[in-house]
């Protein structure tokens, strides 16, 4: 177990070592990188690095021209040098509420590994513009995705690894967060961070995609040996496998802590705060190929994109997340939400303990009841979460169980008057019905004050 300052310590030196190995991996292209494609097969049909200007008006192109595909997101909070985080939603009538399973996939969480950002937007260019494939076509009747390009913007504009405040934002999660050089001065501290964050907690992603070059790995938790294999290790084992057979034989599927070990990072916390399916997908051409736009992005496309439909079909399979349905009033506001505590590994603290620090993470979603017979069908990621390895008097590894926090479902008039209230208790694949009776009799008869 991890509990010392010693260990602390050799964490931050590895933490050191992964970030130079890292940024050298992924350091700006060269003059052979920016040799010209000789032929671009890409849904874009570009054949250079996008500029930051250039992602932006690629989205907002998308938006313009398929607006009942395509809908802009701009994420909570500017980045430290006040720039905005921008991204898309796309769907079937995707200005509805309609309750269905979301698959995340975002890129740059690392500034300067510019293929993540140009396969990441290509998927979302290849789901609009060929919408009308029967494949695509099923899962956008299906399911919803959401893509953000380009999570560190700051980095990107500035062709680094890291954010203006130089932390790595994908050490800077609250889930087993250690105080390592790059992690930044306290859990979540930096808003590139809480973007990705309040995203996760504010949608029910049944499949969370980071990412990343330049190592040929799907990835999954946990990051640290010692907190052993996650409850849905087979699971995770699957998906991995499956995505990484599409990018090619020498791809490995493993789970993080195995190809090497590291703090804070947006798989693990999303995953034991959620129970969505994350990973991080790192690509890179063979040994020995040279490092270009062709090779990186180019020549990895048809991979990456064969991955992400596995994916984006997980999202969609339910017996990947859960279903709420019932009976509501018309323009009800349905609403589930639950709160719980997590906690970061165990670090010296100012008093001269070494002891975990703990943070509140809520997690809440929205429905807006449209069917003029109230009836709605809502997939949320299950009730049941799993008991973590990071807990308030340190780690405990190799849990096998969950805890049960039932959903909080409120009913809701659009005024947010609160008309019903109930928990849902809902595991893996199942489905519940909710009896909203007491909401549709209350719904429009106005609350009359006691005299």
């Amino acid at each position: 177990m991890i509990g010392t300052r010693s260990a602390t310590r050799q964490l931050w030196i590895v933490g050191v070592a992964v970030s130079l190995i890292s940024a050298w991996l992924a350091s700006p292209a060269t003059a052979a990188d920016e040799a010209p494609v000789t032929h671009s097969t890409l849904p874009s049909g570009n054949d250079d690095y996008r500029t930051f200007a250039a992602y932006e008006a690629d989205l907002a192109e998308l938006v313009a021209n398929h607006p009942d595909l395509v809908k802009p997101l701009t994420l909570p909070y500017e980045t430290s040098s006040g720039r905005d985080v921008q991204g898309i939603e796309i769907s079937r009538d995707v200005q509805a509420d309609d309750g269905k399973p979301v698959f995340v996939t975002v890129g740059m969480h690392h500034g300067n590994e510019r293929p993540s950002g140009e396969l990441t937007m290509e998927f979302a260019t290849d789901v609009v513009e060929n919408a009308g494939d029967p494949r695509l076509s099923r899962l956008l009747d299906n399911a919803r995705l959401v893509v953000v390009p380009v999570v560190n913007v700051d980095g990107f504009v500035r062709n680094r690894r890291q954010t203006d405040t130089n932390v790595d934002m994908n050490r800077n999660y609250g889930f087993g967060w250690l105080p390592i050089s790059t992690g930044g001065p306290a859990p979540w501290s930096e808003p590139e961070t809480r973007n990705i964050q309040w995203l996760l907690s504010t949608r029910q992603a049944t499949t969370f995609v980071t990412q990343h070059t330049c190592l040929q790995v799907v990835l999954y938790p946990p990051l640290q040996l010692e907190a052993g294999p996650t409850q849905d290790v087979a699971r995770f084992e699957d998906l991995a496998t499956r995505m990484a057979a599409h990018y090619g034989p020498s791809y490995i599927p493993r789970d993080s802590a195995h190809d090497y070990e590291t703090t804070g990072e947006a798989i693990d916390w999303a995953y034991f705060a959620t129970r969505g399916l994350a990973f991080t997908a790192e690509t890179c051409p063979d040994e020995g190929v040279e490092r270009t736009f062709e090779t990186q992005v180019v020549d990895t496309y048809a991979g990456h994109r064969a991955a992400m439909l596995e994916a984006f079909e997980n999202t969609a399979d339910p017996d990947q997340h859960a279903t709420i349905r019932g009976k509501a009033p018309k323009n009800a506001v349905l609403r589930v939400s639950r709160s719980f505590d997590m906690y970061t590994h165990p670090y010296a603290q100012p008093d001269g303990s070494t002891r975990p620090s703990s943070f509140p993470t809520t997690l809440t979603s929205d429905l807006e009841v449209s069917n003029k017979n109230g009836k709605f069908r809502w997939a949320v990621n299950p009730s049941e979460r799993p008991i973590p390895p990071y807990q308030h008097d340190g780690v405990h590894g190799n849990q096998t169980g969950f805890y049960t926090e039932p959903w909080i479902l409120t009913c809701e008039r659009p005024d947010g008057t609160v008309v019903q209230e109930q928990p849902v208790n809902i595991d893996l694949g199942e489905t519940t019905t909710v009896d909203l009776t007491e909401c549709r009799r209350r719904f429009h008869r106005p609350d009359r004050s006691t005299p």
